[in-house]
């Protein structure tokens, strides 16, 4: 199987599932080695094997199981070595492709086998080498395994792919694309990307195909939240979705966020020598605002940031996203707040202003409201009631 023809298979089953349905994200850690998956809700383990080394999982809401496997470098010189024995292992068909995911080679594969039961199961397989956090020399191979009855296995594909696109290994790789991403899309050239906030003209650069990887990320994250419209769980994954957004998207505004950051400085300080931060978060609110309201109901009803800042309509969510990446590439944390009564969205901003605010786990977040001509720290009267706003914490 050739490279494009892999990548292509990924394109395609974005297109295919642009919308299906909703997921409550659970964040799994590993006391010995750096791995964090950010997985969808209703996994429940269902058998291991007598060395602790082999898990085995299925899923209360979709017809998938999932498999998590640790081998040591003894074992397996590499991942490449190790996926590539578990998939003759299992007599599978499948082709295996390698991904530098920001240095790290890790490899993925579609595949098909028969079980014991004599049923078909396709799926996907990811493996990379994780180092100890105690020994950072030493190395650990994990290897994931997601697959479903190969007669429903494209039904099920976009919920499979979120699963492997949800590891990372510290807040640096939260902060941009997963491997399954990273893969799809690799590094592209940039472009030219003028910007006009504050009355500065800003010159910057975004990569040509930001918004078809966003758009990939987005509609598979909204197929997989749409499983969860009625589900106990529906608030959960709201926030895995608009997690998984924020991660893919971070990244593509390093180069926005430095140029503004640079033109934007002197006028703030200039203005306000004390808080240049909150002068210039009021310039970006302003820029924010002026954009033109857009809704896309039939869709994800979500305009990516990276299409948002290129001049696409937008509304609320995506305004007060923009605002999350923008103000975080600053050094300002912030939080971002949805509500399903209001059907609005605000972003929440850690500084020491007055204000509407938030608090979350002792940190005051200050509201902004990007779809209303308000200063910052104003919302609506009739949207203050706290406990109707849903937090989505950005790692």
């Amino acid at each position: 199987m050739t490279r494009k023809f892999f990548r292509h298979i990924f394109i395609f089953f974005s297109a295919l599932f642009i919308g299906t349905s909703s997921l409550y994200a659970e964040m799994y850690t590993f006391e010995d080695i750096n791995f964090i998956m950010d997985i969808p809700e209703g996994f429940y383990l269902s058998d291991m094997n007598k060395e602790r080394d082999s898990f085995f999982f299925e899923s209360k809401l979709m017809p998938v199981k999932y498999a998590l496997k640790f081998y040591s470098e003894e074992r397996y010189k590499d991942p490449k070595a190790m996926i590539e024995d578990v998939i003759a292992q299992l007599s599978a068909k499948g082709g295996i492709e390698e991904v530098n995911w920001y240095g790290r080679k890790c490899y993925l594969s579609t595949f098909q086998f028969v079980m014991p039961d004599q049923r078909l199961y396709a799926g996907w397989a990811f493996s990379i080498q994780v180092p100890l956090k105690n020994n950072p020399d030493k190395k650990q191979n994990v290897l994931m395994l997601t697959y479903a009855d190969a007669q429903i296995s494209r039904d099920c594909d976009q919920y499979m792919l979120s699963i492997i696109d949800s590891v990372f290994f510290c807040q640096e790789d939260f902060r941009r694309p997963g491997p399954v991403t990273t893969f799809a899309y690799p590094e592209n050239d940039a472009a030219e990307l003028i910007l006009n906030i504050g009355g500065k003209t800003i010159i910057s650069s975004l990569e040509t195909d930001a918004i078809d990887r966003s758009k990939f990320v987005l509609e598979r994250e909204y197929a997989v939240l749409k499983i969860y419209a009625n589900h106990e769980k529906w608030k959960e994954a709201w926030q895995r979705y608009y997690r998984q957004i924020f991660r893919e998207s971070y990244n593509a505004f390093d180069n926005i966020a430095s140029d503004v950051y640079k033109e934007l400085l002197p006028v703030a300080q200039k203005a306000n020598f004390v808080c240049p931060h909150m002068e210039m978060l009021q310039m970006l609110m302003d820029w924010v605002q002026d954009m033109e309201y857009e809704r896309d109901r039939e869709h994800a009803d979500f305009t990516v940031p990276v299409a948002a800042v290129q001049g696409f309509g937008c509304d609320c969510d995506s305004r007060s996203m923009l605002m999350c990446i923008m103000l975080e590439h600053f050094g300002i944390q912030t939080e971002l707040f949805i509500s399903r009564e209001y059907s609005h969205a605000v972003f929440g901003a850690a500084l020491n202003q007055n204000g509407a605010a938030i608090e979350v786990n002792g940190t005051k977040f200050v509201l902004g409201e990007t779809t209303a001509k308000v200063n910052f720290g104003l919302i609506a009267q009739e949207q203050s009631d706290t406990s109707k706003w849903i937090e989505v914490d950005l790692p």
